[in-house]
């Protein structure tokens, strides 16, 4: 089916929307606050284990790989079995790896437990905006994935002041067994709050080209891995581009492809996954940035720069939620660019800074790099859920996180290759990094533009424009 916008009417609405939302809240920042609480355990984790900092770092790749490659997936099976189902299944299994992960006695039972999370990760990202859309009415849908997307952002703020509090009371093993008393609570709400699942005919399991699945996940793997720039990194991304190929040609032949051609047929869906993929890539490409300006170049300690840092996730909780409700009375395109016109804002301020400049006129430039990820998020997430085929909602939830995955990687190797150009000048590899991330942001806003214009038809709606 083609062409079908995807109201929340088609898929009955959650008894109670809001506390569906809060539901998908407490997934949505549980993982947001893993993938960024890890990070000040690793050196103690090198520690523990008597490993090696290239060993350690795959504690978060393999983390990373697992949700990037899983979470299309995820979304396709919850798309047949139910995505209520799959996202109490999804805090199953990252509550139960989260355990492995704490008790973890040696590195590789660790790494597995990281994989096992990263799928319990992706079981709940592929469904968040999914179960969304399919909650509240068509005209607060902004709202809602507004208020999702805040969720994430406190997440991913207060992860590395969680983690060290916890490292320094506890133990390394404390930044995984947070996750359970969070996990336990989400599945006693669960059944009470998110939209029943409809029965599916017949009774007979979901058909998954496993096929295609194993192209998709061999693909994204060699991709990610090839934009670390170590090793063969040139083949990495000449094999994955080729297996990318072979897997985008299978699901035009296939009867049950993975990710169905109606979906990225739609220039909203496709366009969109793209946008939020380069914006994500501005966003973590200046997270990576960041500490080597404020420590390298101007000497500050580590936790003065954390708080600093820390107003970019500050301004994005803040400014999201407000986002949506205003997408959702002017429409998603307006709002949309107007993100994209501050985040290029910021940008720009961040390269003009200098070796010296005050303190307070760097927080400015933060504030408009994370409002402007704030405002743009919202409304472009709601244009892409909103043009999807509703019965591949599950998917295209997938396919924004496996972008959103996509662009922090490629964000970071962006900013560190060319940092790294200049590795006795700090500042000259600062300025390098600020201003590709520029000119990705600017190039963001230019495909924003080109985009075509929704077609409404009621307040939200839309039918999808599609490419042929």
């Amino acid at each position: 089916m083609r062409g079908s916008p995807a109201p929340a009417e088609d898929h009955g609405l959650a008894a109670r929307p809001w506390l569906a939302v809060a539901t998908v809240c407490l997934g949505a920042a549980m993982a947001a606050i893993d993938a960024s609480i890890v990070s000040v355990g690793l050196p103690t984790m090198q520690a523990a284990f008597h490993t090696t900092p290239n060993d350690i770092a795959w504690v978060s790749l393999a983390y990373l790989l697992a949700l990037t490659t899983v979470v299309v997936l995820a979304g396709r099976l919850a798309d047949s079995m139910g995505r209520s189902r799959m996202y109490r299944y999804g805090f199953v299994v990252f509550g139960i790896a989260s355990a492995g992960c704490g008790f973890a006695p040696a590195l590789w039972v660790l790494l597995v437990s990281r994989v096992a999370q990263g799928v319990g990760a992706a079981m709940l990202q592929a469904n968040s905006v999914a179960i969304v859309t399919s909650s509240v009415p068509a005209s607060m849908r902004g709202r809602a994935i507004g208020v999702q997307g805040a969720a994430q952002a406190v997440g991913l703020s207060i992860g590395p002041a969680v983690g060290g509090l916890l490292i320094g009371a506890f133990s390394w093993q404390a930044i995984f067994l947070v996750n359970l008393p969070i996990a336990a609570l989400a599945l006693v709400v669960a059944p009470y709050t998110l939209p029943k699942d409809a029965r599916r005919e017949g009774g007979h399991a979901p058909k998954v080209d496993v096929t295609s699945s194993l192209l998709l996940a061999a693909s994204l793997t060699l991709l990610l891995l090839a934009m670390r720039g170590q090793g063969v990194w040139y083949l990495e991304l000449a094999a994955g581009l080729a297996i990318g190929y072979l897997f985008a040609t299978r699901q035009i032949r296939v009867s049950q492809p993975l990710i169905h051609p109606s979906v990225v047929r739609v220039v909203h869906v496709s366009g969109g996954v793209l946008l939020g993929m380069l914006s994500f890539s501005v966003l973590y490409g200046t997270f990576f940035l960041l500490p080597y300006y404020f420590e390298r170049v101007r000497g500050l300690p580590a936790v003065h720069m954390g708080i600093i840092v820390s107003t970019i996730a500050l301004a994005m909780t803040a400014v999201a939620p407000l986002a949506g409700t205003i997408a959702d009375r002017f429409g998603n395109r307006t709002v949309a660019v107007a993100g994209l016109v501050v985040t290029a804002a910021g940008s720009l301020l961040m390269y003009l800074w200098t070796t010296n400049i005050a303190f307070a006129w760097t927080v400015p430039a933060l504030i408009l790099v994370g409002a402007g990820a704030g405002v743009f998020t919202p409304p472009n997430n709601s244009s892409v859920m909103g043009h999807s085929p509703s019965e591949h909602l599950g998917v295209t939830g997938g396919l924004l996180n496996m972008g959103r995955s996509i662009g922090m990687t490629f964000g970071n190797a962006l900013a560190a290759a060319l940092f790294s150009l200049t590795p006795l000048d700090p500042f000259q590899g600062f300025r390098n990094g600020t201003l590709a991330l520029l000119v990705v942001a600017l190039a963001t806003l230019a495909l924003q533009a080109v985009l075509p214009r929704e077609t409404r038809s009621g307040p939200h709606g839309g039918a999808p424009l599609s490419i042929h």
